[in-house]
């Protein structure tokens, strides 16, 4: 799939909207279990925070959890509906900047979206699984995962679902991952590969060849101890 940076920034928007919609009348200390951390005021925080230092110059260093983090506490105990203003007020030019840079700020599309389905599931509210978000977030997977494999040397994996077969890596398949009895394959596999799933989760899924072989290149963060059901 080539990605249009001008469709990031579109779909970037569209996820802001329905993020807002949801937030409506809502408990800003909800806990948010694929984020344990945060509560859905401190996703807030962050998603309104990256648009807003990227465009003053405030860059994300060596330490960028830590970067992350700070967005969050200087804005921790701001109401939700002050939060999702800033957002919006900084989104048109961040818009700008995604269109005309792409690579890894229109990866920031990836962020957004996947922050509104944890959003979504620790409200109890699914939902927008099908969209266009959702198919080029999966792209960026599609791109991170097969870049950590060549560099990792781990060999590759084949994914067949509802939407086709592909494949990531440099070498043969080492494992294979059929996605066929999923109704929405793609959005499925974008929250198993943003770990967003358990191990014991992850095992349940139809593999062929043990997944744990590459687990550092299909996973980026540690997966939840708990399953999510969403």
């Amino acid at each position: 799939m080539v990605i249009d940076w001008e469709e990031c920034a579109f779909e970037y928007d569209r996820c802001r909207q329905r993020i807002g919609d949801l937030l409506t009348q809502v408990d800003a200390d909800v806990v948010i279990p694929t984020c344990p951390d945060w509560t859905v005021a401190d996703a807030c925080g962050h998603l309104a925070g990256i648009p807003v230092s990227l465009l003053a110059g405030n860059l994300p260093g060596a330490d960028a959890q830590g970067w992350v983090d700070a967005d969050i506490a200087i804005r921790r105990g701001r109401p939700i509906d002050a939060l999702l203003d800033e957002w919006a007020e900084a989104t048109p030019e961040f818009q700008k900047l995604m269109a005309a840079q792409g690579g890894r700020i229109a990866g920031l599309l990836l962020d957004a979206v996947a922050h509104e389905h944890d959003i979504r599931h620790a409200l109890g509210r699914p939902g927008g699984r099908d969209g266009r978000g959702v198919v080029i977030s999966m792209a960026f997977e599609r791109l991170l995962l097969s870049s950590d494999l060549k560099r990792l040397g781990r060999g590759s994996i084949t994914v067949v679902s509802s939407d086709g077969e592909w494949s990531a890596g440099s070498t043969d398949p080492t494992v294979s991952l059929d996605l066929t009895d999923h109704t929405n394959g793609t959005w499925e596999l974008f929250r198993l590969l943003g770990s967003r799933r358990s191990p014991a989760q992850v095992d349940r899924y139809g593999w062929v060849g043990s997944w744990r072989n590459l687990e550092g290149g299909i996973f980026h963060m540690p997966l939840p101890s708990l399953d999510i059901d969403e």
